[in-house]
C-alpha cells in the first residue's frame, strides 16, 4: 500500500478517487481551498508554494495525483486558468521533485488540449490545438510537468467527459438530469449537436489506479475515455424515455461557444495496452439513472 496526495480532493473526480484509493487500503491525503478542512484533507492554496510545502511535508506521500483545476470552461477569466491550471501545477510539481525520495506523479490533464482535429478519434500522438483558455493552461501544465522528468516518474492522463453522482451544475450532464428530474418544462441549451465521449466517474477512478501503479505508463500520456461517442440530442432522448418527461428545448445565444470543438471522441488504443484490456465501461443509460437516484436522496 501506498502514501497517497490527491490534490483537489473535495472536487468532482478527487472525491470520487479519494474514497476509491481508500477503498483499496491505501493511506490517502487530499488538498482544498475550501477552509473547512478535516483530517487527512488539508487546506491548500496551489498557487502559494509555502502553503503546499507544508501539506508534502505533512502528508510525506509516494504518489501524487494532481486533480486540483479550474475544470470548466467558461468558470474564469483567462489569467485565473493560466495561475491556477498552469502556474498552480508546476508549484506541485517543484514540492513534489523538492522531496528526499522520488515521487510518482499523475497529471490529471483534458481531452480539450486537442481542440478540432480532422481525424475521428483522438490520439495521444496528435499536435494538440487547444481552442479556449481551459485547453490551453492544461496542456501548459503539461508541458511544465515534463520539465521535470529528471525529477519524477510522471504519466499525463487526458480524461474526455466523465460524468457521475457530485458533479457541478454548470456542466451539461448534469444540468439535463437537474431538468429531467424537476421535470423542467423548457430548458435552455448551446449548441446540441455536439458529440462527446462520456466515462462513469467510478470507471475513470479505476482507470487511474491502474495508469498510477503501471510502471509502463511513467513517461506516457494516456487518453481516459470510452472510445464511444453520445451527441446531446441522444442524452436527451435517453433521459425522455428514462422519465417519462417531454422537455421543450431552445437555444440559448449565451451557451454557444463561436469556438465549440463538435467532435471528442477518444482512441483507447494506449489505455488498454497500459490497463490490461478492452474498457467496456458503465452504459450511458446506466450512468443517467444513477445520477437521477442521487438526486431522489438529497
Amino acid at each position: 500500500m501506498a502514501r497517497i496526495l490527491v490534490s483537489g480532493a473535495t472536487g468532482f473526480l478527487g472525491s470520487h478517487l479519494f474514497h476509491h484509493l481508500e477503498n483499496l487500503g491505501h493511506e490517502v491525503f487530499g488538498t482544498t481551498s475550501r477552509a473547512n478542512a478535516r483530517e487527512h484533507i488539508l487546506s491548500c492554496d496551489i498557487r502559494d508554494q509555502r502553503s503546499l510545502v507544508e501539506v508534502f511535508n505533512r502528508a510525506a506521500p509516494q504518489i501524487i495525483i494532481h486533480c486540483a483545476a479550474i475544470s470548466s470552461v467558461t468558470s474564469a477569466t483567462p489569467l485565473e486558468y493560466y495561475h491556477v491550471n498552469t502556474v498552480g501545477t508546476e508549484n506541485v510539481v517543484r514540492a513534489a521533485a523538492n522531496l528526499p525520495w522520488r515521487t510518482r506523479f499523475i497529471l490529471i490533464s483534458t481531452a480539450g488540449v486537442y481542440g478540432n482535429q480532422e481525424p475521428g478519434l483522438l490520439s495521444e500522438g496528435l499536435c494538440p490545438k487547444p481552442v479556449h483558455h481551459y485547453g490551453m493552461s492544461k496542456f501548459s501544465a503539461e508541458r511544465a510537468l515534463m520539465n521535470f522528468e529528471a525529477d519524477i516518474d510522471y504519466t499525463v492522463i487526458r480524461p474526455f467527459n466523465i460524468i457521475g453522482e457530485g458533479q457541478a451544475g454548470d456542466f451539461i450532464v448534469p444540468k439535463l438530469v437537474d431538468a429531467f428530474h424537476q421535470r423542467s418544462a423548457v430548458l435552455s441549451l448551446g449548441n446540441i449537436d455536439v458529440f462527446r465521449d462520456y466515462i462513469d466517474v467510478l470507471d475513470a477512478c479505476e482507470l487511474i489506479n491502474k495508469l498510477t501503479f503501471n510502471p509502463s505508463a511513467i513517461g506516457e500520456i494516456s487518453n481516459l475515455c470510452t472510445g464511444r461517442p453520445t451527441s446531446i440530442k441522444e442524452l436527451i432522448a435517453i433521459l425522455t424515455e428514462i422519465t417519462g418527461h417531454q422537455i421543450a428545448l431552445e437555444v440559448d445565444q449565451r451557451f454557444v461557444r463561436k469556438n465549440e470543438v463538435w467532435r471528442l471522441l477518444g482512441d483507447t488504443s494506449k489505455l488498454e495496452a497500459l490497463t490490461g484490456g478492452k474498457i467496456i465501461g458503465t452504459d450511458i443509460d446506466q450512468s443517467l439513472r444513477q445520477m437521477l437516484a442521487a438526486k431522489d436522496r438529497i
